[in-house]
């Protein structure tokens, strides 16, 4: 016979699958509500209107760096451009196996501190985590990096100043030799597609990874 804690944790299990359970929210001054939510059998975290981590998101950057052949490539430097609740670090060393230093600029700290205390992004030892706007860092870093991925979202919009030719030319200076950008963008929208067909003007040679039905990536090669 299950004991009554089994049974529990059976019937969650099922309501995460049929409808997910909302377990906490925060309130953030940069993304607004942040919810975290059991959803088929796993945490996840989203915003009003985008998952943040560990859902659709990891799916999306799962997809990406299969097609850039992250493993073989295998990146020693990686600048990350919004961290979320941690998932493009969780994919490269848990799901990749691979063991590169991580810089992760993430602008808000309420998410940042949902990323270590929910879900433990500090037990990887080469991560580095920054409080910082992603655009003034790139600004005043001088440090270049194998792989740079651009993953900056106020709930599911890109801020205007990264989609510009400014901000484009300039994280292109980070790059080392062979070096990779990655930029993810939601393009549901009209003004979110409009978004993607610029930053496509300031990388012309850039392939275009379609993730799902929302995401679409750009990826540049610094050859």
């Amino acid at each position: 016979m299950l004991s009554k804690t089994k049974i529990k944790r059976f019937i969650k299990t099922i309501e995460s699958y049929l409808w997910g359970i909302k377990i906490k929210t925060w309130q953030s001054a940069t993304n607004g509500t942040i919810d975290l939510w059991f959803i088929n059998n796993k945490l996840v975290l989203n915003t009003q209107n985008a998952n943040q981590s560990y859902d659709s998101l990891h799916r999306v950057f799962q997809t990406v760096f299969e097609k850039i052949n992250i493993k073989q490539r295998n990146p020693k430097s990686i600048l990350l451009l919004g961290l979320g609740g941690g998932s493009v670090p969780t994919i490269i060393y848990e799901e990749c196996k691979l063991n590169p230093s991580i810089v992760a600029i993430e602008h808000d700290s309420t998410m940042l501190s949902i990323a270590n205390e929910i879900f433990n992004i500090n037990r990887f030892k080469n991560l580095q985590t920054i409080i910082d706007d992603a655009f003034d860092f790139t600004l005043n870093n001088t440090q270049t990096f194998d792989l740079i991925i651009v993953d900056v979202f106020q709930d599911n919009m890109v801020p205007k100043k990264f989609i510009s030719e400014a901000f484009c030319n300039r994280i292109i200076t980070l790059l080392n030799s062979n070096g990779i950008i990655v930029f993810n963008v939601i393009t549901e929208s009209v003004s979110q597609k409009n978004d993607f067909n610029t930053l496509k003007i300031f990388f012309k040679e850039a392939e275009i990874i379609k993730a799902d039905n929302y995401n679409s990536v750009l990826v540049f090669t610094n050859s």
